[in-house]
């Protein structure tokens, strides 16, 4: 019986040991690598074949279109209206290809310019 105890305890104090070694890493400013032109290529130019890209591609452009409508006030500078929402990874991943120095650049950026360029807001230039 005493056994059954110490195991749960002998385990908890192993996985707080590990986590308190290698979970808290520190992470600097600036170190975080792929946010850019080049990770949105990967995602979404596969995202038609690989289920977890498209997954990947999808929640990172829902992400940036909430936070640009939310933070731009409904100014976006784009709109993406009925079956839009659907072409919109096929249509990046068109753009970055067609503008290669996209690749290097942030991705938040690369999303503007693309997005702004494929699907204007009818009404404005």
């Amino acid at each position: 019986m005493q056994s059954n105890i110490l195991k749960p305890r002998f385990l908890s104090v192993i996985l707080s040991a590990w986590i308190g070694l290698f979970g808290f890493v520190p992470v600097h400013a600036g170190a975080v690598p792929g946010k850019n032109g080049s990770m949105i290529l990967r995602m979404c130019k596969s995202a038609d074949t690989v289920k977890m890209l498209a997954v990947m591609c999808n929640g990172y452009l829902d992400g940036y279109l909430d936070a640009a409508h939310h933070y731009g006030k409904g100014r976006a500078g784009f709109c993406l209206e009925g079956d839009d929402r659907k072409k919109a990874p096929g249509a990046l991943v068109e753009w970055i290809e067609a503008h290669p120095q996209s690749l290097n650049q942030p991705a938040a950026e690369v999303l503007h310019q693309a997005l702004t360029e494929r699907f204007p807001c009818k009404g404005k230039k």
